[in-house]
């Protein structure tokens, strides 16, 4: 599913924020661009350093729930909201 610019230049600001690094880190996967078309990946790349000195089921249900949302093509951007501050919550509980 594609989402808003903006919503994915806000994933791109946490993601950014895992890694310290500036826009197209990671070979160029860390990139509004990239999230604008794929915002899930926003979540596995910015958990993948984190989880292991955390909560897996909690990470596990939110990757399992947002998931399933993001794959549904008729997903509405009050989700993709809440996806967002789920995911900047759950990084900041992570760190």
């Amino acid at each position: 599913m594609r989402i808003k610019h903006g919503d994915a230049v806000v994933l791109e600001a946490i993601v950014r924020g895992v890694f310290n690094c500036e826009r197209g880190g990671m070979g160029g996967l860390i990139d509004a661009d990239h999230f604008e078309r794929e915002p899930f990946d926003a979540a596995i790349i910015a958990i993948a350093p984190l989880w292991q000195k955390s909560n897996s089921k909690e990470i596990g249900e939110f990757l399992f729930k947002w998931e399933l949302v993001l794959r549904d093509k008729n997903t509405k951007d009050e989700n993709i909201k809440t996806y967002i501050d789920e995911l900047r919550n759950l990084i900041d509980k992570l760190r």
